[in-house]
């Protein structure tokens, strides 16, 4: 038994339904499932009666329950007194994005609640860059840990997929393309394209798949901030090739999303400078490697 399982049995008492706590600790059902008849094989008793809308407490379950919470409560707070004499809450911790939306979208939320958990006494800085910006602030000391689109363009920064998913096409709603189930990279040929500014390597694959279909894209505008590519696209001043995970913000009334057929796909993830990160970015990182142990697919 440890404190892994112990978390993960809380979820599940707290949810009273394997389903809601699986997604709930980002793990998939089976193995959240293998995890709690681990944790009952060690203990020798069952601590929940499975049912078929959900599970409910057996005594024992209940007792653990409470013992699990005292525990881990404990637990926190030794690592907290630890953490104060090493004097890592007399700094902030400077958290850099390139695409802020991207904070509101599932794991994101609970990483930075779980953060501020972890770190009560440090004070989080968000700040909102260019990716070439947040790769440069890293190397200069200026950001402890990163959220950013691609992997990095230079030596120096470590990175971790959090997200994964496809490119998107955002259309004005009179656009011929709203008729199609998914645009084609031919149908893309001549248009206006508005383009999200990702890593140099990230931004270099999507011209390169733009350009396979025989022509150079035509790319009258770069940027970060989303509610500008639904203004632009809903002017009429072009169609914005997004990221899936931004779609959500970027739609608004009158606009179309459509899937891009080509098979292009991005990924959001951590980022940290290698050499001598500081003692808040070493534990922030193995904080969110333990609770996001495999990137997302949006």
């Amino acid at each position: 038994m440890d404190f892994r399982q112990l978390r993960l049995f809380i979820a599940v008492a707290e949810e009273l339904n394997f389903t809601r706590a699986a997604e709930r600790v980002n793990l998939s059902q089976p193995a959240l499932s293998q995890q709690i008849r681990g944790l009952e094989d060690d203990l020798g008793t069952a601590l929940f009666v499975r049912t078929a809308r959900g599970a409910t407490l057996t005594p024992a379950g209940e007792v653990l329950l409470e013992e699990a919470r005292r525990l881990l409560d404990a637990a926190d707070q030794s690592v907290r007194r630890v953490r104060h004499a090493a004097g890592l809450e007399d700094r902030a911790a400077r958290v850099g994005f390139d695409f802020v939306e991207l904070g509101s979208i599932p794991p994101l939320p609970s990483l930075l609640a779980a953060f501020r958990i972890q770190f009560p006494e440090a004070q989080v800085e968000l700040h909102v860059l260019p990716h070439d910006q947040v790769e440069r602030a890293l190397l200069d000391d200026r950001l402890d840990i990163a959220f950013a689109f691609g992997r990095p363009s230079g030596p120096g920064i470590d990175f971790y997929p959090l997200l994964e998913g496809h490119y998107q096409v955002l259309l004005p709603a009179g656009s011929p393309l709203n008729r199609v189930k998914s645009v084609s990279l031919e149908q893309l040929q001549g248009e206006r394209l508005l383009l999200p500014q990702l890593s140099a390597a990230a931004g270099e694959a999507l011209l390169k798949a733009l350009s396979s279909a025989g022509h150079p894209p035509k790319v009258v505008y770069r940027g970060t901030g989303i509610a500008a590519f639904a203004g632009l696209v809903a002017a009429g001043e072009g169609i914005a090739l997004l990221p899936s995970a931004l779609m959500v913000n970027a739609l608004s009334p009158g606009l179309k999303v459509r899937p891009l057929e080509h098979g292009s796909t991005w990924s959001f993830g951590l980022m940290w400078k290698i050499d001598r990160p500081p003692r808040v970015t070493t534990l922030g990182v193995r904080l969110i490697r333990q609770l996001v142990p495999r990137p997302v697919s949006i």
